[in-house]
């Protein structure tokens, strides 16, 4: 490990003594214990040297001007590459290595003499998790890194990715931004309003770059304003000032025309930022004063060391590019692909095409008074009318093939489209295709609309390649969507199989075994073994100590439709909730049951805050974390990625293993699949283990958080998959009663948890 201490000034002496340190030596620190590093003045300049006290050999280390000493605060970040170097003439092997290792001791360099001047704790396996980065970034086309709560990955592949960028540079002198892809609107604010920045400080203030670190944010044009189409709205809903006066004074009173840019920071109701965000850019006549428009011709030609986007913009410019057509981002040579558990969804679609229900409803509001020839007038109109009767008729026969959606995705069923659909589809393509050939030439945005129109529908007729299935939103708005049924192969041509190295990163991308289910969904199985590399790093947190795990028997097996099972289900939650005095998230898989239980519920846990999670309630969670002592009944989003930092959330109750459910995707699945076993054991299973390691990961979010897992499925220790089970759970600490559950929280929690 490197150390630097003070403790070998009487060394010092004794070697001036002996004649093997210069006369004036003046005692700096030790390296590692061995390494005795000084100066003296000598000839108008300042002499540093390192001693061997192993070996007892010296060799210099730099010189400085006379007057200008290192100060105390710079030996991390002025004399350490210096000394690393030097003592290769000493005896130290390691600098007998390679360049690529050169950079590995700037990785240590950074974590361990760096980082901790600033208040960071030295974490080995963080330094690990950052060393096996930079070997994929240097070596590999592929690296999976699978990093627990709490390892401090973000960190860890900030450093990794500027020392392999330094590298490159160095070794084949090229330079491009490090592209950051992420999930969450959240983590990507977080990466560019903290993480980089206090990072860049540091770095400049030990003299480890020269300049700060520079950083854009790239999002989809969907999240910025533009004038002309707010221009368009503002003077619509001017003429209605019964219902529109309050919106319209709001604009006028802040001058929202000259100051809004970003949509993202304005508290405004989406069907409103719809309006007004930028949907095409084609001969504006704003473009000269145009903020986003200029923003792209920023990022498009800047020079930034990191651009950070979203998956869906990350895999939509890689469609362009492959499609040869200019992609969105610049080109990167270094791409993390942090939330990577979230990649093959997004890959839905962004690869694939989505049509909502109203969008050729929109595009015949947008050309309906745009008709070039007044005589064909009636003939403009009646294929207007027949667009939206046909639109109608094919989300009608699509939503009459759909079954209910009981998930917590919000995916239905997939569903196949008879001859009768296809003919719809083809006289809407038509229809679409004549509309353009008759409209006005202007405004020009309209015609890609129409393409992109013409390019949906036409993909559903490609049900041999592609699933086809039907998504409803938290408005009840429904899309016929399709994608590939082999989106690891679209994911392998686009992305994969280009010159860039890629670290992708989660807390839970394996099944707590290996990633062959991840890298099958990826694509990346297809990648040759010596382009790819995997990493597990285990969460630091002292789970044994820390947690408890309840699993109850003679819970009758998972049947929804059961009111046996939905009684059973409910009365253990409302012991356990009573056990814990609540701070609990009861983690469903599907919004029936999690209305039956509550139903079942409610009235027996009245004492406590209850809050019901539906899609439409997207503030939920966030209520659920200002309560006292709140039990929240959740489902989606709560499985995967929300912080509950402290006692707020102490049980976490899981009523079902979280199978997946019947969908469009899992149906292709099963199909490929040669016969149930294989398709359970190598879809079903797989994908459960992941989502349960992330509904477990709710819990321990901190070194000091306590508390309950609950797991009310008997299958987890009885199924033909107990033992994979096990393996996942296997860190906490059994309860084989609720008593001792209690016994646990008063030992673990303070007084007041237990106040309210």
């Amino acid at each position: 490990m490197f150390e630097i201490t003070y403790n070998d000034a009487d060394a010092l002496e004794r070697y001036e003594e002996e004649k093997r340190a210069y006369p004036g030596a003046k005692y700096d620190f030790t390296f590692e214990k061995r390494f005795l590093v000084y100066h003296a003045d000598m000839l108008h300049q300042i002499i540093y040297y390192a001693i061997d006290m192993k070996t007892g050999l010296s060799s210099e280390v730099m010189r400085r001007k006379s007057g200008s000493p290192v100060k105390k605060a710079e030996y991390a970040s002025v004399l350490m590459d210096r000394l690393m170097d030097s003592i290769k003439y000493v005896g130290d092997r390691r600098t007998y290595l390679s360049e690529g290792v050169a950079s590995l001791h700037m990785i240590d360099n950074i974590f361990r003499v760096i980082l901790p001047h600033y208040g960071f704790a030295v974490r080995e396996e963080q330094i690990e998790l950052a060393k096996t980065m930079f070997k994929g970034f240097v070596g590999k086309a592929v690296s999976i890194c699978e990093a627990e709560v709490g390892t401090g990955k973000t960190m860890a592949y900030l450093v990794a990715a500027l020392v392999a960028r330094d590298y490159k540079k160095r070794k084949y002198n090229v330079f491009s931004p490090i592209t950051i892809s992420t999930s969450s609107i959240e983590l990507q604010k977080m990466i560019v309003e903290k993480e980089i920045p206090r990072l860049s400080k540091i770095l400049v203030e030990s003299n480890a770059i020269a300049k700060p670190l520079t950083v854009t944010l790239r999002k989809g044009k969907e999240h910025y304003f533009c004038k002309r189409r707010f221009y368009d709205f503002y003077d619509k809903i001017k003429l209605y000032p019964e219902k529109y006066s309050r919106l319209v004074e709001a604009f006028d009173a802040c001058r929202f025309a000259d100051r809004a840019f970003d949509l993202d920071t304005v508290k405004m109701r989406e069907s409103v930022k719809s309006s007004i965000c930028v949907q095409g850019c084609s001969r504006c006549r704003y473009e000269d004063e145009c903020f986003y428009r200029r923003m792209t011709e920023r990022n498009r030609f800047g020079q930034f060391d990191f651009q950070v986007t979203n998956h869906q913009l990350f895999l939509t410019s890689a469609r362009m590019r492959y499609e040869e057509q200019h992609p969105l981002l610049i080109d990167s040579d270094l791409v993390i692909i942090d939330e990577a558990h979230k990649l093959h969804d997004a890959a839905l679609d962004a690869m694939g095409d989505q049509l909502a229900e109203n969008e050729i409803k929109r595009y015949v509001s947008a050309v309906g008074h745009l008709n070039s020839n007044p005589k064909k007038i009636e003939l403009y109109k009646a294929i207007l009318t027949g667009l939206l009767s046909n639109s109608e008729k094919l989300f009608g026969s699509a939503k009459q093939k759909a079954g209910y959606d009981d998930t917590d995705t919000g995916r239905s069923q997939m569903i196949e489209l008879n001859p009768e659909d296809v003919t719809l589809i083809e006289t809407l393509i038509a229809d679409i295709r004549h509309i353009e050939r008759m409209r006005k030439e202007e405004p020009r945005h309209l015609k890609n609309r129409a393409g992109l129109l013409i390019k949906k529908l036409s993909s559903f007729k490609n049900q041999s390649g592609n699933n086809i299935w039907i998504e409803t939103d938290e408005n009840r708005l429904h899309s016929i969507c399709s994608a590939s049924k082999n989106i690891g192969r679209v994911l392998r041509e686009y992305v994969w199989e280009t010159s860039s190295s890629f670290v992708l990163t989660s807390g839970t991308m394996s099944d707590g075994v290996d990633f062959s289910f991840f890298e099958k969904e990826n694509g990346i199985h297809q990648i040759a073994k010596m382009f790819r590399q995997t990493s597990m790093t285990a969460s630091p947190f002292d789970y044994k100590n820390h947690t408890r795990l309840y699993m109850p028997k003679g819970i009758p097996l998972p049947e929804n439709n059961s009111p046996e099972y939905i009684a059973a289900i409910s009365d253990e939650i409302v012991k356990i909730v009573k056990a814990t005095n609540g701070h609990a998230a009861i983690l469903f898989t599907s919004y029936k049951v999690l209305e039956a239980v509550y139903r079942q519920t409610k009235d027996r846990l009245a004492q406590y805050e209850l809050i019901r999670m539906t899609r439409s309630n997207k503030s939920a969670i966030a209520d659920f974390k200002k309560s006292k002592n709140g039990v929240l009944f959740a489902s989606g989003s709560m499985w995967e990625g929300v912080d509950c930092i402290g006692d707020c959330l102490s049980s976490v109750i899981i009523p079902r293993l979280p199978f997946p459910m019947r969908s469009a995707t899992m149906e292709s699945k099963k199909e490929e699949c040669n016969g149930l076993g294989e398709f359970v054991n190598t879809i079903c299973v797989p994908e459960m283990l992941i989502k349960l390691r992330q509904g477990l990961g709710r819990l321990i979010r901190c070194e000091t958080d306590t508390g309950l897992i609950s797991i009310l499925d008997t299958r987890a220790t009885t199924g033909k998959y107990a033992d994979k089970v096990g393996n996942v759970l296997a860190k906490y600490t059994k309860a084989e009663t609720l008593d001792e559950v209690e016994a646990f929280f008063r030992e673990v929690k303070s007084p007041a948890y237990f106040e309210v």
